[in-house]
């Protein structure tokens, strides 16, 4: 443990000495202090921040052992997801911790809560006074809005509005978001892994996926954290569920993860290549994807609202000169090794590891044959490839993946599943594992503050 953390700290810590380095003297790039962390400043933590971090560290470990007892049960798993998520994030206290995420400016630092003049969706909220009027101009709106909305379609803004609505405190709409976000994850999540691993094992991971340091510090209050939910929820009705009353299950999901980004666009080619490969036909594809479209065209057809129109625009705030690898080459190749080594960062060595042996024993170069009898095995390998894919057409300019990305946490850990249960892990190595993740997300909220 000592030595792959130490390489991975030095590694980091080498690779940002390099790159601030060539930032400063050789090339002019794009490239965040903190490399490969985008958004973030460092803290120094009070007694009180110290005080708080030991409290949820003991209530980690005496969950842990619950949940032992318990053979992880998913809805205490869920329950205690929760607690943690809550707890870490109170380090930072309440205004920086729940309300500066909803109604602060990452800009300046102030919290702004009843104010037009932020740059969150809360902000553009606020304007709204009539949301379906808002729908149908959203082609025109698009560009007035501030920086988050105006890349993503309405479904953002709109989120905000009805949550702002129902419950009007910044503080008390964050935690809302992330106990509607913490339990689909878990869930479904528990019923993708379920499918190839034993039930314990199944647990574990579901559990173990919400410890994970971008779950911890960006499921309160992020819209990414929805988006996730929707995207797994997706991919469990899709590849496991038969029938077409789960087709409509996933028509519908996928159409509200449309609505809130265009990340979405990350799971098509998931979802079809598990179609060809798994199942060897497209016709569930055909429908699912098929009847997305359709419902967006009827939005079209009888709202006025244009998602391709809303996409290019996204695109041209986005990259506003062009393709970024013909117009900034240089920015281009340093921000996509960026953004692959931020979703690691936060992925952890331990993991990390434990991926790569798990995939290693899993794959080998098998047989498309063999390797349909690992449906989660073909999940990661498309995962991985739609998003390298995505990174290669310049989506993401900048960093920020660990939580714009965090769509791709689950996949990762599929080959940790496999490795866990080949080993036959028992409960002490179960908890050591989850320690280690688990106190990299306590380190990293202790002395961090992380903004988007």
């Amino acid at each position: 443990m000592l030595i792959y953390t130490s390489v991975f700290v030095g590694s980091v810590f080498i690779a940002q000495r390099v790159l601030r380095y060539v930032s400063e003297n050789l090339l002019t790039i794009d490239n965040p202090y903190y490399w490969p962390v985008s958004i973030f400043g460092p803290r120094f933590p009070s007694l009180r921040d110290l005080a708080v971090a030991a409290a949820v560290t003991a209530a980690f470990f005496l969950f842990c052992r619950v949940l032992e007892v318990k053979r992880f049960n998913i809805l205490l798993s869920i329950v205690f997801g929760v607690i943690l998520i809550a707890g870490l994030n109170f380090i930072h206290g309440l205004d920086v911790g729940y309300y500066a995420p909803i109604a602060g400016d990452a800009r300046t630092g102030p919290l702004i809560p009843y104010t037009l003049d932020g740059q969150e969706y809360f902000h553009d909220a606020l304007s709204i006074t009539d949301p379906v009027d808002f729908f149908r101009r959203y082609n025109e709106i698009q560009p007035t809005l501030h920086m988050h909305g105006h890349t993503h379609p309405p479904g953002a803004v709109l989120t905000f509005y009805v949550l702002t609505k129902l419950f009007r405190d910044p503080a008390i709409i964050a935690f809302v978001i992330m106990i509607l976000a913490t339990i689909p994850t878990i869930f479904f999540s528990y019923r993708v892994l379920r499918t190839e691993l034993s039930e314990e094992t199944a647990r574990y991971m579901a559990f173990l996926l919400v410890l994970l340091p971008a779950v911890q510090i960006y499921y309160l209050a992020s819209l990414d954290a929805l988006i996730v939910a929707l995207l797994t929820g997706v991919l469990y009705l899709f590849c496991f569920r038969k029938g077409y009353k789960s087709a409509a299950g996933a028509i519908v999901l996928l159409t509200a993860s449309f609505l809130l980004t265009f990340v979405s666009l990350f799971i098509l080619p998931v979802l079809v290549g598990f179609d060809l490969i798994v199942k060897r036909s497209i016709k569930r594809s055909l429908i699912v994807v098929g009847g997305m479209v359709g419902v967006h065209v009827l939005f079209y057809l009888l709202m006025g609202y244009d998602a391709w129109h809303s996409f290019r625009n996204a695109s041209l705030h986005e990259n506003p000169n062009g393709f970024m690898l013909f117009v900034d080459p240089v920015n281009y190749l340093f921000t996509r090794v960026e953004d692959v080594s931020e979703i690691l960062f936060f992925f952890g060595p331990f993991l990390l590891v434990l991926m790569i042996r798990g995939f290693r024993t899993k794959f080998q170069l098998r047989p498309l044959a063999e390797l349909r009898q690992r449906p989660l095995l073909v999940l990661t390998v498309l995962a991985c490839t739609s998003l390298l894919g995505m990174y290669a057409v310049g989506a993401w300019r900048t960093g920020e993946t660990a939580r714009a990305c965090a769509h791709i946490y689950p996949y990762l850990l599929f080959p940790v599943g496999y490795y866990l249960e080949d080993g036959e892990v028992g409960s002490s190595g179960r908890l050591q594992l989850a320690a280690l993740v688990f106190l990299q997300s306590v380190g990293m909220q202790i002395f961090g503050t992380y903004h988007w």
